[in-house]
């Protein structure tokens, strides 16, 4: 049960790179992101990828709606679902292939497809400081044992 909450913050898009690297040496293989336009997803999915060793040009699936990317033994899903209207749009694009055991994946605009989100996904909810826009704080919605983990976390 994800009934902890643990709170990052960065100022930088470098520091927000290096979060979602260090996410992937976690090995959390499950992230969902929600967070206004702007507010660091796609900056965090790079690095992301980055942390798993990926070093294609990664780009945001706004149109694709999925980027699939693979060195070696990694398969690493990029989604976007912003533009998802309806959960059943999600079988038409192979969502459920995504969730392979050997797969990594993050979802941006996953509070649009909550549902469809397995409980074993990490849940961030990415805000902007209103009063200087390159902060911006990470609110990750964990179990104990994840909060653990993020406790060896470092930005700053």
């Amino acid at each position: 049960m994800r009934d902890k909450k643990y709170i990052l913050c960065t100022k930088s898009d470098e520091e927000t790179f290096s979060l979602g690297a260090q996410f992937a040496s976690l090995e959390f293989n499950n992230i969902c992101m929600a967070g206004d336009l702007g507010s660091g997803k796609t900056v965090f999915s790079k690095g992301y990828a980055s942390g798993l060793g990926i070093d294609e040009y990664i780009t945001s699936p706004t149109f694709n709606i999925i980027n699939r990317y693979e060195k070696e033994n990694i398969t690493f899903y990029h989604m976007d679902a912003y533009r998802i209207t309806d959960e059943d749009m999600l079988y038409d694009i192979g969502f459920e292939e995504m969730f392979d055991e050997h797969c990594y994946v993050v979802i941006e605009w996953a509070d649009n497809i909550k549902n469809a989100i397995s409980d074993q996904a990490i849940w961030i909810d990415i805000v902007k400081d209103d009063n200087d826009l390159s902060i911006r704080y990470f609110i990750i919605h964990c179990n104990q044992e994840e909060m653990e983990k993020l406790g060896k976390i470092r930005v700053c």
